[in-house]
């Protein structure tokens, strides 16, 4: 579940992606990998009852949630105001919960990696620094506003921007984003309700 039309056009890729390579490095059992399928009952973000209603109406159809909100300037008002909430509505439903929480904007994620956008917006000669792009992965999560470097970036050529971010949600490298923090921890919550459900990690 994530909160916006952009999420949902780059998340379900990259998600799916990074699942199916964490279940075949970290995994000794063989997990299914189904597509990541985007769950929004209407347009915008859904509240916290939103998503157990979702979740809800939809029983069966999944084992893993992923619960996608962008911390913004304040980590400890999303904690408060969606995650413990969530969690306290989540009651001893089989589907596991895992929340997806990137430092700023989920675009913060996309800014990881120079080559991956330079091949989406076709600009091969750009260099990092003349994108606005910080020297280390990791270095995303300090930047005060991701999302306007990525449209600012996106601003520059002349393709629409759901090519963009379906592009980059195929093309971003997974190792790059493992040196971003909020992605690992988001990437260690997946392999711990994979171990909830039953999967023998390795």
């Amino acid at each position: 579940m994530s909160e916006g039309n952009s999420d949902d056009q780059f998340l379900p890729r990259l998600l799916g992606r990074t699942l199916t390579q964490l279940c075949l490095t970290e995994f000794e059992d063989a997990v299914d990998v189904a597509d990541v399928q985007p769950l929004r009952g209407r347009s915008g973000p859904p509240s916290v009852a939103d998503v157990v209603q979702l979740v809800d109406e939809n029983r069966a159809a999944f084992s893993l949630v992923f619960f996608h909100r962008d911390q913004g300037s304040g980590a400890d008002r999303v904690a408060r105001e969606w995650i413990q909430p969530l969690r306290e509505r989540w009651g001893d439903r089989a589907e596991q919960l895992v929340t997806l929480v990137p430092v700023r904007e989920t675009e913060a994620w996309l800014l990881a990696d120079g080559d991956a956008l330079r091949s989406a917006l076709g600009v091969p000669h750009w260099n990092d620094r003349s994108m606005g792009l910080p020297a280390q992965p990791a270095s995303v999560e300090r930047l005060p506003d991701p999302k306007r470097v990525l449209n600012d970036l996106m601003q520059r050529v002349s393709r629409s921007r759901r090519d963009h971010f379906v592009q980059l949600g195929e093309l971003v490298s997974l190792d790059r984003l493992s040196e971003v923090p909020a992605f690992r921890r988001w990437w260690e919550e997946t392999c711990d309700a994979l171990v909830s459900l039953g999967y023998r990690r390795g």
